[in-house]
This record gives structure tokens, sequence and C-alpha cells, in this order.
């Protein structure tokens, strides 16, 4: 019985694909990311794989390098389904990566499964086996027995394509951006419970960070898009929220502040212009924790494949255009105050 992997992000797409297989008389397993499906690689031995452009963590055309890399896999014959890239460079680029079909979303499932036969047929005689060593061979071949060590699919990804964003965005999203939200609300909160005749409403300042996390999502997946680096909106989150750490530092001193002098947060600041006499009005809009966080922006978008220093420093200008228009509502705020 042959062994197919599927990897596609899509649990309804992926229990499908097993459904339909598994009744053509396949043995299928079955993974929802990049990290996930190499992993499973190595130890299932799929004689085939289906294999999803979109992955939440790594891009098809590079998990295709990674397992084409690894002598002990490159010889699984690969099929790219996809429902996204309809483009003839997005095909070719498939094929260049190491591809040995691609499917177009949506596909008729008895084309699908005949595709699977005739690939199957095609790479029978290319498939690994054991040889039979006579005790003469065995010496002779002893060099050559022993075992490859099998990387993780990061030390993997770094050695063919040096060291992208290889996050399991999957498992991570959900409690980096709780994480995140809850702690820059109980800061901001906390401050202005603290603070002397706060003229600004906690549920006004609440949506002001909600909406500035949001709006910075939104303008790093659209921007990346634009650029040709697809980030799927559970990227931008982690990407926003691991970038926004230094503005956690920024709001826990303005609490330790406003616990201290009983001033409202909104006047703490890091802006150079406290060094500066007679600095521009603008110059008061920065501030170091911000600024460091735009560059930790920067800096993980540059190590997505594909990226170049100009896209990231576009990515960075975006971002802090987003956070200059959210400051003027909270100087207002602290006008108020």
């Amino acid at each position: 019985m042959s062994r197919i992997l599927v990897i596609d992000d899509s649990e309804l797409v992926n229990n499908l694909l097993k459904e339909e297989l598994t009744q053509a008389g396949y043995d299928v397993a079955q993974a929802l990311d990049a990290n996930q499906g190499y992993a499973t690689a190595t130890t299932f031995h799929p004689d085939l794989i289906l294999l999803d452009v979109q992955l939440p963590d790594l891009q098809g055309f590079d998990l295709i390098r990674v397992i084409k890399n690894n002598p002990q896999m490159r010889h699984i014959p690969i099929i790219m389904i996809t429902g996204t890239h309809h483009q003839t460079d997005h095909k070719v680029k498939a094929f260049q990566a190491g591809a040995d079909d691609y499917v177009l979303k949506p596909f008729e499932m008895p084309e699908l499964i005949e595709r699977v036969r005739a690939l199957l047929r095609r790479s029978a005689p290319q498939r690994i086996t054991v040889p039979i060593q006579t005790p003469a061979s065995k010496a002779a071949a002893a060099p050559a027995a022993k075992e490859l060590p099998r990387l993780s699919l990061r030390q993997a990804v770094t050695t063919v394509l040096g060291a992208p964003w290889t996050l399991p965005v999957r498992a991570i999203w959900p409690p980096i951006s709780f994480f995140f939200l809850t702690a820059a609300l109980g800061l901001c909160l906390g401050g202005l419970a603290l603070s002397a005749g706060a003229g600004a409403k906690a549920a006004v300042v609440g949506l002001i960070v909600l909406a500035l996390w949001s709006a910075c999502v939104v303008v790093l997946v659209v921007t990346c898009s634009l650029m040709g680096l697809p980030v799927q909106w559970r990227e931008g989150a982690v990407i926003i929220s691991l970038a926004a750490t230094p503005v956690l530092l920024k709001l826990a001193g303005a609490f330790v502040t406003t616990a201290w002098t009983t001033l409202s947060p909104f006047y703490f600041t890091a802006s150079p212009a406290l060094f500066w006499d007679k600095a521009p009005t603008w110059v008061y809009r920065l501030d170091i924790f911000e600024l460091w966080a735009v560059a930790l922006v920067g800096r993980l978008v540059r190590q997505r494949p594909g990226a170049s220093p100009m896209k990231a420093r576009i990515v960075m200008l975006c971002i802090l255009g987003t956070a200059l228009v959210f400051a003027m509502g909270i100087d207002k705020l602290g006008a108020g105050q």
C-alpha cells in the first residue's frame, strides 16, 4: 500500500483528501503546517506528498527545497495544490523548486486521484530500497552505513535558505497576541486609575490600544502582500505582538511614573526631543521605544523568504506612519488630563 502525506492548513481540504485517498486504497498521513509536515515525512516515509502553497509557517515552494535537499527524501514526488497562485510564473517557480505536478483549486477529485496514480507509477523505480549485502560487501560498505542525522525543519530551512521566518505560527499566535493585548490594556488602564483627576475614559483608551494593534496588523499584511511577500493574518498578529515588546516597556515605565507622581501616564515619553533644544514638533511625536518596535518589525519582515532591505524599510515606514496617526489621538487624550 502506497503512503501519501497531505500537507494543507485547511482542515476541511485535508480531511477531504484523506477520505478520498483512503477509499482509493492509500495509507494517508496528515499535517497542517510545514513544521508538522516535515516531521511527519521523516517518520512516515511517504511515497508521495500533496503540498499546499500557502502554509502558516513557511511557503510550500521553500518546503519543497528543504525536502529535496534531504538525501533521505529527495526521491519523494510532490504535487502542489493551491487556490491562490494561478499565474504562470508561480507554476514555473513551483517546478523550479522541485515539484513534480501542479493542481489548482477547485479540482476534480477523480482527476487528482489519477494524477497521484500516474506519478506513483513513474516514481516507482526511483524509490529507495534496502540492498541485500553479503558479508564482504558489508565490510566494504561500513563507512556508508552511518545513519544521516535528522534535522528539524528549522535546521533544514536554515541550511537551504539561510534562516528565514520559521516560527510555528499556528501554535503561538493566540497566546502571544493575547498576552500583548492584555498587558498593554492592563498597564494603560492601571496608569489611568492611579493618576489624579484622570479625564480620559478607560473604554476610550482600551479602544485606542485595540485599534492601534489591529491597524498595524492590517497595514503589515496589506503592505507585505502588495510587495509580493504573502503574510497571513496569524503571522501579522505574531510579528506585531513580538515587535511591540518595547512598547510594553514604555507602558510599564509610564505606569511606574504615574504610581510615583500621580501624573497622567500620557506625560511619560522617551522622545529624542528631551535632549534637543528647540526641537521641531514632529520630533516630539517620536519615541525611542516606539522606534525600537518599528525596527523590530523590519527585522522580522527581513527574515522572510524573498524579502529585501528595501521592502523591510517600506513596511517600517508604513507602520511608523500608522503609529504617528494614532499618537495624535493619544495626545488629545493627554491634553484633557
